[in-house]
């Protein structure tokens, strides 16, 4: 089979590394894969494009694929991917995000060869709203959603038969997010550069840094928890536009400066690192990549979650089982930090199946077995 990969974007969002991973890995299994994301405007940069281009991916540039509806962008784009389906004879076209499903709907009406349609959803909860819905029910051929709670809302919600949605665990790379790889030396290499106490306890959150991520509910919990933990540090790993206004103003104002530490965003090995220095990892908003990747980032390295009660978090945290999972006040956080700090032998059990859970479910090479599968049984079963 023929494959498109259609990605609304040009920019480095949340779901663009897990959709580059499964095109990659699908490639290394003998798939024939071609990639076209959006273009960025004239002083913009392709982040997405430039990525895949790194990694040997064949990607096309000729489409604008706009992150949100542009009704003429849309037009000109859908003329254009009508004429590439033609003329290069695609069997299946997989759009990842929104806009890019609608493209490539209107696309595939225009097209003669009408290949198969398959559209990833990576919000939690599953596609919302009443233009999602239309897609699926009348220019959808398949599904993957990243949580059992997104199925069954497309199942029930949507009416989308039960046949042609299938949940698929976004993967993570596991060699790299690998605890054994990091080893104690470096855990407590990293404590040290970052200013830690080696006997601190430590609590991270990984998010980008804007208002709706509850940076307040988290900066509120620390200042209770450290009243009865005077050893608690927290490491806010992440930047954004709003930075002074959401996270270092406050962190003055609560008395917080060398409590709370804000050393930006990392990368590379710096960023595992980071999170090998943590005792336990806070989780409250999914972002824009709902399958929450940087929560099973540290299931992987074995580091327990305390995460809300808020999208697939539940699911995929598991009460008292790889985390806790909490109605995120001020003081249920407080408290579940304390709980995990009280009892090292429980953490370890939780960071222990933790790390086990993401070993069964976010291998890489099994995801692209088991969407390369999707594909088939689509081919077998036709289109809609």
């Amino acid at each position: 089979m023929k494959l498109l990969h259609l990605f609304s974007n040009y920019r480095w969002t949340g779901p663009a590394e897990p959709t580059l991973n499964l095109v990659g890995a699908l490639r290394a299994t003998g798939w024939d894969v071609t990639f076209a994301s959006g273009r960025a405007p004239a002083l913009g940069r392709d982040g997405v494009l430039r990525a895949a281009e790194d990694r040997g991916i064949p990607a096309r540039s000729g489409l604008r694929l706009r992150k949100h509806r542009r009704l003429l962008a849309n037009l000109l784009d859908a003329r254009r991917l009508a004429a590439w389906l033609d003329a290069e004879r695609f069997d299946l076209v997989h759009a990842n995000l929104h806009n890019a499903h609608a493209v490539a709907a209107a696309a595939r009406a225009r097209s003669a060869t009408r290949p198969l349609l398959v559209r990833t959803c990576f919000a939690g909860e599953g596609p919302q709203g009443r233009a999602e819905a239309r897609l699926l029910r009348h220019h959808t051929d398949g599904l993957v959603v990243v949580s059992e709670r997104a199925r069954q809302h497309v199942i029930e919600g949507c009416a989308f038969p039960a046949d042609r949605v299938w949940l698929v665990h976004t993967a993570i790379d596991l060699a790299r997010f690998d605890p054994t790889r990091i080893g104690a030396a470096a855990r407590f290499e990293r404590r040290v550069q970052l200013g830690i106490p080696r006997d601190a306890f430590v609590v991270g959150i990984i998010a980008r840094i804007q208002s709706h991520r509850r940076y307040d509910v988290f900066l509120q919990a620390i200042d209770l928890a450290r009243r009865q933990l005077p050893n608690l540090r927290a490491v806010i790993v992440g930047r954004g536009t709003n930075m002074e206004r959401i996270a270092v103003d406050p962190v003055k104002r609560m008395g917080l400066d060398g409590v709370v530490l804000l050393p930006g965003y990392h990368r590379g090995d710096d960023y595992v690192a980071t999170v090998a220095a943590m005792d336990a990892k806070v989780y409250l908003v999914p972002g824009t990549d709902g399958s929450c990747r940087a929560v099973r980032e540290c299931m992987a390295m074995g580091v327990p979650v305390i995460a809300a009660r808020r999208g697939m978090l539940p699911e995929l945290v598991g009460d008292h089982e790889r985390g806790l999972v909490i109605d995120d006040t001020p003081e249920n956080l407080a408290d579940a930090i304390l709980a995990i700090a009280a009892d090292p032998k429980r953490r370890r059990d939780m960071g222990d199946t933790a790390r086990q859970f993401a070993l069964r479910h976010f291998d890489l090479a099994c995801q692209a077995e088991d969407v390369g599968e999707i594909y088939r049984a689509l081919a077998a079963m036709g289109p809609r």
